[in-house]
């Protein structure tokens, strides 16, 4: 058990840093800040340089957490609370579920599975591991129902009130 968590983690992880990478740098054939910035201001994400920013480095600390397994359900909820936010946001703008059709089948794949990894907890093969060795006190805050539900909760919080932004900004927009 502990090796597939280890195997999510560590894709789910580097798919977060590469896909702030691209936003942000430009980086594995991504647009970079510019592009994605007047692209976030379409989808009603503005200002767009400030959600750029905002969604990468959600996103970095979000993979580096599920990488190294540290702080787990606190990285899980991040990824899932962000992942929702771009599923959502590209379901709205496609009219579409599915990836195909350019809808937010993908992100939300993987919020759900962060939001997995939030109840299961790191594994044997992460820093949060060695850290509920170290101080037993904190094992009971690295995974588990309450754990995951409070991680799953803090998600849905935070891109409800990005998705409100979006609504309430693609609203207000002259050319909605």
């Amino acid at each position: 058990m502990d090796e597939g968590l280890l195997l999510l983690r560590l894709l789910i992880g580097s798919v977060l840093l590469a896909h702030a990478a691209q936003k942000s740098l430009g980086w594995f054939q991504g647009q970079g800040l510019n592009i994605m910035s007047g692209i976030f201001e379409s989808l009603g994400l503005r200002p767009g340089r400030v959600m750029v920013r905002t969604a990468s480095i959600a996103e970095s600390l979000a993979g580096l957490s599920l990488l190294l397994g540290l702080f787990l359900p606190l990285g899980a909820a991040a990824a899932a609370g962000t992942m929702a936010v771009a599923g959502a946001v590209s379901q709205l703008k496609a009219g579409s579920f599915w990836n195909a059709a350019g809808g937010g089948e993908y992100p939300f794949v993987l919020a759900a599975a962060a939001s997995g990894l939030a109840f299961t907890g790191a594994g044997a093969f992460s820093a949060d591991a060695l850290l509920a060795e170290r101080f037993p006190g904190l094992a009971p805050l690295l995974g588990g129902t309450a754990v995951g539900t409070a991680a799953v909760l803090l998600a849905a919080v935070a891109a409800l009130v990005f998705l409100t932004l979006v609504r309430r900004r693609t609203a207000e927009s002259p050319t909605a």
